[in-house]
């Protein structure tokens, strides 16, 4: 009987062994595909907004979103950050997952700003509601993106 035990325990242990990896990467995987189906979505929005309309000094054209970073669950990894920042003179996302490689996606034909300046950063899990206004500054288009109410939002 105790024989039967020690085997059932040390088959299970192999098996727990066996599979823990490929659930972390499936999970990883869940992530990283969620947050480039979002990040996708958005880009069409923005660049139909660059095309279509001026930029202007004051209130003009915006379009509010929300993104959801998935945290940490049993069919899940969570996205650790998610930077909105410029690259040769384009707005781009970049994004981690868990301890993973930074994933980017390109979001529009010009550079993006956070409203105080620079690139803005989420590292929060959850819903978070950004809102992007197309702004003229300095004789440049620009991306000015913002945090828009919520729990973490300033």
């Amino acid at each position: 009987m105790i024989l039967r035990v020690v085997l059932a325990v040390a088959l299970t242990t192999a098996l727990l062994a066996a599979v823990t990896p490929a659930i972390a990467d499936a999970g990883a995987d869940r992530a990283d595909s969620a947050m480039d189906r979002q990040l996708g979505a958005l880009a069409d929005e923005l660049g139909a907004m660059v095309e279509t309309d001026d930029p202007t000094t004051g209130p003009g054209a915006r379009h509010v979103s929300e993104l959801r970073l998935p945290e940490r669950s049993l069919t899940s990894a969570a996205v650790t950050r998610l930077r909105f920042s410029s690259r040769d003179g384009v707005a781009v996302a970049s994004w981690r997952v868990g301890d993973g490689a930074t994933s980017h996606a390109r979001l529009a034909g010009v550079p993006v700003r956070a409203a105080g300046g620079g690139a803005l950063t989420i590292r929060e899990p959850g819903t978070h509601r950004l809102v992007f206004e197309l702004r003229s500054r300095a004789g440049e288009t620009v991306l000015q993106v913002a945090r828009l109410g919520g729990e973490y939002d300033a």
